[in-house]
């Protein structure tokens, strides 16, 4: 993982590659033979948002079913 700055979040948070079922979604979206290996996602809880690594601008939010919410606490 690998800290950025993420829009939604309105921080520094970590990153991490997107994961196949990700990948997938993306290319739904942007087309089939949208090249999608250089993507890579926020990873604070609820939070929906990937880019490319070096181009926020190439970015945008993945289908409502990848929301990962915290964990519930004790």
């Amino acid at each position: 993982m690998r800290r950025k700055a993420c829009p939604t979040c309105d921080g520094w948070q970590d990153f991490r590659p997107l994961d196949d079922a990700e990948k997938t979604a993306v290319r739904a979206e942007k087309g089939d033979r949208h090249y999608v290996h250089d993507y890579w996602r926020c990873t604070a809880a609820g939070c929906l948002w990937y880019q490319r690594w070096y181009s926020r601008g190439d970015g945008g939010l993945l289908p409502e079913k990848f929301r990962e919410e915290a964990p519930p606490t004790a």
